[in-house]
């Protein structure tokens, strides 16, 4: 009976000192998380992380990130990716296109999130 209850509370312990969280140590983007403002007149009010050469589309023109400030976009710009953002917004790679939707980003490796900071999905692109 003894080492039953031993074992119970052995058990017990080791449930108690596991609170059933993992750690995920997935990679991440370290040039991510640098500081940046979010363009004039944004919806968000939480501070994002962003790097340079960040576009986006505000007010129907694109915006890039330049040493933490929005500045216009003044000539089309070609991700790592292939992909081609336009000064209109409008992205192209090969024979497919797609405009770059308000509060969307696309960072310099192609990569475009929705206003949510979710990847956006481009499945048939590469």
């Amino acid at each position: 009976m003894k080492k039953l209850l031993l074992i119970a509370a052995i058990a017990c312990f080791t449930f108690a000192c596991n609170d059933g969280s993992k750690s995920s140590t997935s990679a991440t983007d370290t040039a991510a998380t640098m500081p940046a403002t979010t363009p004039a007149g944004s919806d968000s009010s939480a501070t994002q992380t962003m790097k340079d050469g960040l576009m986006t589309l505000k007010d129907g023109k694109v915006l890039v990130l330049k040493g933490g400030a929005w500045v216009p976009m003044d000539s089309t710009f070609t991700c790592t990716n292939g992909r081609k953002v336009s000064v209109t917004g409008d992205i192209t790679k090969g024979d497919k296109k797609r405009k770059l939707e308000e509060g969307w980003k696309i960072d310099t490796d192609g990569q475009i999130t929705d206003k949510d900071g979710k990847l956006v999905d481009t499945s048939g692109w590469d």
